[in-house]
């Protein structure tokens, strides 16, 4: 039985809950509503690929798939440089010094990104044309990934690897706390039978597998959203290519790079929205997908 204290308290938090969540449902309805206009083409408007306001064509091909290859590069980075982050925090540097790099870990979650666009647009882009992109093309030009010459270094690789450093701190935060879920009876049973420390961390590696997953899922999720790092390295152009040395566009720097004349033209806005609905659509539905795997792993590993 609940006192009236208790009732009292627990209903006081149902206003705040229910207002964030009819905020969020009054974002989601109004952006549907801002969209209507297109809705009837938006798969003719996916398929394309052109952005004409003058003559009002519209295309969002290329958006899109940029969108999905930046947000998997910035996976992949998030995957290899949360892992061993995962072990440094969780097995390494046990203690004080794992502390505080948790703590700067978590710091680093909240560094702004406007700072990570403006350093990966002025170093990063140059950095990687002529130290990375130019070599590959000259060495592996002959592989479709690395088969265009790359032009000033604003890429979707650079995107795609400046907005995964941008989600690093997000997803090795997740893997860390959920490594430390698993109960220390593993740990002890693999000592049991004589595993060196090693071999006792590539164990719980595997058994964390469905976390880990999930975690860069999430980092997949976030990063689809991420505007200003996109619009400073992406370069900003209508382009499909397999080359990641291409210039392209996300979703998000369109949006960000459109926006302010769309008003002008009849069908430019209703396009963004389009546009917006897709990048929520395909954001929630990876969001589902990577909470289903790390909460599922949690009640199994834990109990």
């Amino acid at each position: 039985m609940l006192s009236e204290k208790d009732k009292i308290f627990y209903f006081s938090l149902l206003p705040p809950a229910l207002t964030t969540l009819g905020l969020l449902a009054l974002i989601v309805s109004t952006i549907g509503a801002k969209a209507a206009l297109v809705l009837p083409q938006a798969l003719a408007i996916l398929a394309a690929n052109v952005w004409d306001p003058e003559n009002e064509r519209y295309g969002l091909l290329a958006p899109v798939l940029g969108t999905l290859v930046v947000a998997s590069i910035a996976g992949a980075v998030s995957l290899v440089l949360g892992l061993p982050l995962t072990l440094a925090v969780a097995e390494l540097l046990r203690g004080r010094l794992g502390s505080v790099l948790q703590t700067l870990l978590e710091m680093a979650s909240a560094f702004p990104t406007v700072v990570i666009g403006l350093w990966s647009a002025r170093y990063l882009a140059p950095f990687l044309s002529e130290n990375v992109m130019k070599p590959l093309y000259s060495s592996f030009g002959f592989i479709p990934t690395f088969s265009c010459r790359p032009l000033g270094g604003y890429s979707l690789l650079t995107a795609g690897l400046a907005i995964g450093f941008s989600v690093v701190p997000y997803t090795a935060s997740i893997m860390i706390e959920s490594y430390r879920l698993i109960p220390s009876t593993y740990r002890e049973a693999c000592y049991g039978i004589g595993a060196t420390r090693y071999e006792t961390a590539r164990i719980h590696v595997s058994l964390a597998r469905p976390a880990i997953a999930g975690s860069v899922l999430l980092g997949v999720a976030r990063a689809m959203g991420e505007t200003t790092i996109a619009a400073m390295t992406v370069g900003n152009a209508m382009n499909i290519s397999a080359c990641l040395f291409e210039p392209s566009y996300t979703v998000p720097a369109l949006i960000a790079a459109q926006f302010g004349n769309a008003n002008l033209y009849r069908y430019a806005e209703p396009v963004l929205y389009l546009a917006a609905l897709v990048v929520l659509a395909l954001a929630l539905a990876l969001s589902a997908v990577g909470f289903k795997l790390v909460s599922g792993w949690r009640v199994r590993i834990v109990g």
